[in-house]
C-alpha cells in the first residue's frame, strides 16, 4: 500500500507499508499510530463520533499500487451507534506496518482472491 490519506493529507503509511485483504471480521485494522491519526483527524473520542459530524466527514483513501480506493464515512462508521470500525494492532513487517483491510473495505470494492498469482 502506498499511503492512507484524508482530504489529500497523508495520515498513515507514509512512504508505503503492507496491507492484506481479509474476510475474518468487519473491523479495519492498522497500526495504533495510524488509527490514532484517523481518530484525531475526524474528531473521534473513545471510538465514537458525534451524529452531527457524519455528513461532513471525509473519505479515507487507501492508495494501493497507485490506485486510490476511497472509503466513505458511511462505510467506516456504524449507523446505529456511531462507532468507528477501526482496530489498532501492532504487527510490523520487514517492509513497514501492516494494515488489514477487512469486510468494511471489501464491501465497497469488487475483490478477487487470486492465489495462483498471489
Amino acid at each position: 500500500m502506498d499511503s492512507v490519506t484524508m482530504n489529500g493529507e497523508t495520515i498513515a503509511c507514509s512512504g508505503g507499508c503492507q496491507a492484506v485483504i481479509d474476510t475474518g471480521t468487519s473491523l479495519l485494522a492498522g497500526p495504533p499510530s495510524g488509527i490514532s491519526n484517523i481518530n484525531s483527524y475526524i474528531g473521534a473520542s473513545d471510538g465514537t463520533i458525534s451524529c452531527n459530524a457524519m455528513s461532513s466527514l471525509p473519505n479515507i483513501v487507501f492508495t494501493i499500487n497507485g490506485i486510490e480506493f476511497p472509503l466513505p464515512a458511511s462505510a467506516y462508521i456504524t449507523d446505529e451507534l456511531r462507532l468507528l470500525i477501526f482496530e489498532g494492532i501492532d504487527l510490523p513487517t520487514t517492509s513497514g506496518d501492516l494494515w488489514i483491510l477487512r469486510d468494511v473495505f471489501i464491501h465497497q470494492y469488487y475483490v478477487v482472491f487470486n492465489r495462483a498469482n498471489n
